[in-house]
């Protein structure tokens, strides 16, 4: 075992063993684990919550409060809201990762490279995983071991990184069972298919920037989901605006009714000059009698209609001057 892995670590680029001893070498290590460890207790939340979470135990105090839980039971809620917090936030990296991977197909296999012009299998998922904001080692068999949340094979989901013969060889999982690797020296970066044999070379697999599995009581998250609807029923019931909802339209003004009838509308005649006296009123469908001519003059029919005269007393036969005398004898 300590051949094999420190010939995967020659063949991966690691620091050669000429130099310092193995003795200084173990403190050096103990010292960055401390420095790490103190670093995480000082800046507490700020490496495991990104900011803009949606930890409900931190962003709806109210709800919490109404809910009237214990010590122990609000502890295990915030612990759990935490939890999947970081979940959420190790799905948005994993895709981070997974685009900055596909980018480097391609280039060459380059033994102990870790870009950007060439890679080997863990140079190539360290700097992915880099880029997600997601620190791992350098070699593979340190990429298992420190990464926190294990994975069967049943359960791989795109970005985890696949071990294969015994640690030694690293790729990354794209989905629809395949992966990503740089294979070997000679060959370029690539998707093979994870198939049967290559399941049968599976030696493990991590997921990078995820906590550690754990197992969640269905009370505890059922009281989770509660708070989320609570939550979500509370942005519903508060309007956006403070003086109307959206449901509600603004009032529109209504504007004053005035008696002063329209001043011209299509097919309207005024009072006026629709029957004028003594002659015919003008219906609406007499316009194309009205119409001009083609060769610009108007049409006769354009001009208005003479006023008639009152007609004189009829004239009769016994009117006659040389009658006259005869008229009261054979008049009715």
């Amino acid at each position: 075992m300590s051949i094999a892995r420190n010939s995967h670590e020659a063949e991966c680029g690691s620091e050669s063993l000429a130099g310092p001893t193995g003795r200084d070498r173990a403190a050096d290590r103990k010292r960055r684990t401390l420095r790490a460890a103190v670093t995480t207790t000082v800046t507490g939340l700020a490496l495991t919550v990104p900011l803009g979470s949606t930890a409900f135990a931190a962003l709806n105090p109210t709800a919490l409060k109404s809910l009237h839980l214990d010590t122990a039971m609000l502890e295990k809620v915030q612990a759990y809201d935490k939890y999947r917090t970081r979940e959420a936030s190790q799905r948005k990296r994993a895709r981070k990762a997974l685009r900055f991977a596909r980018q480097q197909i391609g280039k060459p296999y380059r033994w102990g490279a870790a870009g950007p012009s060439g890679y080997d299998c863990s140079g190539l998922m360290m700097a992915a995983w880099r880029r997600a904001g997601v620190k791992i080692p350098r070699v593979t068999y340190a990429q298992y071991r420190q990464v926190d949340r294990k994975v069967g094979v049943g359960s791989l989901k795109p970005g985890d990184l696949i071990f294969f013969h015994g640690r030694s060889h690293v790729g990354m999982y794209v989905g629809h069972g395949r992966f990503l690797h740089a294979p070997n020296s000679g060959s370029r970066v690539r998707i093979d298919k994870f198939g049967a044999a290559r399941k049968k070379q599976f030696a493990g697999a991590v997921r990078p920037g995820a906590p550690a599995f754990r197992e969640w009581s269905p009370s505890v998250r059922e009281l989770v989901e509660k708070i989320d609807r609570m939550s979500a029923q509370k942005r519903a019931d508060q309007p956006p605006d403070s003086e109307r909802t959206p449901q509600t339209p603004p009032q529109q003004t209504q504007s004053k009714k005035t008696d002063n009838p329209p001043t011209k509308t299509p097919g309207h005649i005024p009072a006026g000059k629709a029957a004028p006296p003594g002659g015919h009123s003008v219906r609406p469908d007499d316009s194309a009698a009205k119409a001009p001519r083609s060769d610009g003059t108007p049409s006769d029919h354009s001009k208005p209609e003479p006023r008639p005269r009152a007609a004189a007393h009829p004239r009769t036969f016994w009117d006659d001057p040389a009658l006259r005398p005869w008229a009261e004898y054979v008049r009715p």
